[in-house]
């Protein structure tokens, strides 16, 4: 039950959201959250479910920590194209990272750092566009 407990608190922390935020998201007590994580319960199918439903996670990855910690689930996958392969483009980043918490988190990281890395870059190429009279 320990180890559950351990890759729960993980899912939580890779989310950026407090137990007392699962407690609200899910509509299952923080209590119970809270002795799951530590190892004193066992996740309750309402609990595995809710997760399951709202963000994705794998409950065999919860259970036994073999797998990737998100799954599809019921969702039924990104935009395709006519071909029917999925799209390469800007639909499907938002497509996901409407839909899984840990894609925005990771879009906004990677931004955040590209951004401080590069920002004097970013401002001359935006001070050539404006100044060649490209539309912002």
């Amino acid at each position: 039950m320990e180890e559950t407990g351990k890759r729960l608190k993980e899912f939580r922390t890779s989310l950026h959201i407090t137990i007392a935020e699962l407690s609200q998201e899910t509509g299952l007590s923080l209590g119970m959250i809270s002795e799951t994580e530590s190892g004193k319960n066992k996740p309750s199918p309402n609990l595995m479910l809710a997760l399951h439903e709202l963000y994705g996670l794998n409950i065999n990855w919860l259970l036994t920590g073999e797998g990737p910690m998100v799954v599809w689930g019921k969702v039924t996958g990104p935009p395709k194209d006519a071909k029917g392969e999925p799209t390469l483009d800007m639909d499907m980043l938002i497509w996901y990272a409407e839909r899984l918490p840990i894609v925005r988190y990771s879009i906004l990281s990677f931004f955040i750092d590209f951004f401080y890395r590069n920002k004097q870059m970013l401002e001359d190429l935006l001070k050539e566009m404006k100044e060649s009279g490209h539309p912002d």
